[in-house]
C-alpha cells in the first residue's frame, strides 16, 4: 500500500481554489473581452478605414481593417486565457499550488492588457480622416501593462493560498541487496515524452522555415527570429534528455550534450526513494526546476521520480522510468555505507 508525504489538501479548499481560478482565468477574461468588444463595435462608424494596426520606432507602419482589433481581442483577451486555464487545470490536477494561482493571475492580466491595447489604440484614431495621423502608442502600452499588473495582482490576491501537495511515495518493485564488495550500476535516460519531443521538433522546424524565409526575402526582423531559434535549440539541447547513473560512489546526472550536470557523492546522501511527481503542480513547469519548498531537480515528465534526500541540502528530484529500481539500489548503497566504518566508506563522485 502506498503512503503520502503530506496530508492531502482539504477537498473544500481545493474546490474553492479551482473555482476561484476558473472565475479569474475564464469568467474575468470573458467579461473584459465582451465589454471591450461592445465598445469597439460601437466605435466602428467613427473609425478610419483602414486603421493603424502596428507602430514601429518611427510611428505607424502597419494598417488593416478596424475589425482586426476584434480578432485580437478574441485571440489575446479570451482564447489565450482559456487555453492557459484548460492547460493548468489538466496539468496540475489535485497538486494545486502557487503555479496554478500564478497562471490564473496571468490569464486575467492578459485579458486586461488586450482590452487596454485595443481600446487605447482605436480611441486615438476616432474621428481621424487618415489613420496615418495617429500619434505614438507609448502611453497606451504603458497603461495596458499597468492594467495587466493591477488586474493580475487582484486576481492573485483573491485566490486562496494552497501549498502544493507532494506526490505519493512509490513502493520499490523489488528489494535490492548489495553484498560487500559487489558493484552494481544502474543506468537510465530521463527525457521528455516522445509526443512532446515530436511537437517541439515540429515547432523548431516551423521557426527555422520562417527564419529562412525572412532572411532569404529580406523581411525586416529575420535575424531576430534566427537568433531566437538558436537560443531555443540550445535550451532544448540542455533540458530535454539526461543520462542518469547510480553507482557505489553515489548519483550523477548530466545532459546528453554534457551540461548541465550534477554529482551527489554517497557520503552526502541520507536516503533515496521513488515518488510520483506532478511537474506543473509541484515545480511550476518542466526542465531543471526549483520548487517553492526548495526542492530542485530534473523534471521532464509526470510520474515516477527518484528523490534523493541530502545532508544539509534540499532534496534533489529526477523523473525517469525505472525510478523504483534506481532508488532501491541507491538506498541499498546508502544502507551499506551506514553499516561500514567511516574510514572504509567510498567517498568519490560518480563519473
Amino acid at each position: 500500500m502506498t503512503t503520502h508525504d503530506l496530508t492531502r489538501t482539504p477537498p473544500s479548499l481545493l474546490r474553492r481554489a479551482r473555482l476561484t481560478f476558473f472565475l479569474v482565468a475564464v469568467i474575468v477574461p470573458l467579461v473584459l473581452t465582451a465589454a471591450a468588444a461592445v465598445v469597439v463595435i460601437a466605435w466602428l462608424p467613427s473609425l478610419p478605414d483602414p486603421v493603424v494596426t502596428h507602430w514601429g520606432v518611427s510611428g505607424a507602419d502597419g494598417f488593416g481593417p478596424p475589425t482586426t482589433y476584434l480578432w485580437l481581442l478574441l485571440g489575446i483577451g479570451l482564447a489565450l486565457p482559456v487555453l492557459m486555464a484548460v492547460t493548468t487545470l489538466s496539468a496540475v490536477g489535485a497538486h494545486w499550488g502557487g503555479a496554478g494561482r500564478l497562471m490564473g493571475a496571468l490569464a486575467a492580466g492578459m485579458a486586461a492588457f488586450a482590452a487596454g491595447m485595443s481600446l487605447g489604440s482605436l480611441g486615438m484614431q476616432r474621428g481621424l480622416a487618415d489613420a496615418a495621423e495617429t500619434p505614438g502608442i507609448g502611453g497606451v502600452m504603458a497603461l495596458s501593462f499597468a492594467a495587466l499588473l493591477v488586474v493580475g495582482a487582484v486576481a492573485w490576491a483573491v485566490q486562496p493560498r494552497v501549498r502544493a501537495e507532494q506526490g505519493r511515495t512509490l513502493e520499490p518493485r523489488h528489494a535490492v541487496h548489495v553484498a560487500d564488495g559487489e558493484r552494481v550500476v544502474w543506468l537510465g535516460t530521463a527525457s521528455m515524452p516522445r509526443v512532446a519531443l515530436i511537437a517541439v521538433s515540429v515547432l523548431l522546424l516551423g521557426i527555422a522555415g520562417l527564419a529562412a524565409f525572412m532572411l532569404g526575402t529580406g523581411v525586416e526582423g529575420g535575424w531576430v527570429v534566427a537568433l531566437s531559434l538558436v537560443v531555443i535549440v540550445i535550451a532544448m539541447a540542455t533540458a530535454t534528455a539526461f543520462r542518469v547513473r547510480v553507482t557505489p560512489e553515489g548519483f550523477s546526472a548530466r545532459a546528453l550534450v554534457g551540461w548541465p550536470r550534477i554529482s551527489i557523492p554517497l557520503r552526502e546522501i541520507e536516503s533515496a526513494r521513488a515518488v510520483d511527481i506532478s511537474p506543473f503542480g509541484e515545480f511550476g513547469g518542466w526542465g531543471w526546476r526549483i520548487a517553492v519548498d526548495g526542492r530542485t531537480g530534473i523534471v521532464t515528465r509526470r510520474g515516477a521520480a527518484i528523490e534523493i534526500s541530502r545532508r544539509d541540502k534540499r532534496p534533489f528530484i529526477v523523473t525517469i522510468d525505472g525510478a523504483e529500481e534506481a532508488a532501491a539500489l541507491l538506498q541499498a548503497y546508502v544502507e551499506r555505507g551506514a553499516a561500514t566504518p567511516r574510514g572504509d566508506r567510498t567517498g568519490g563522485t560518480a563519473s
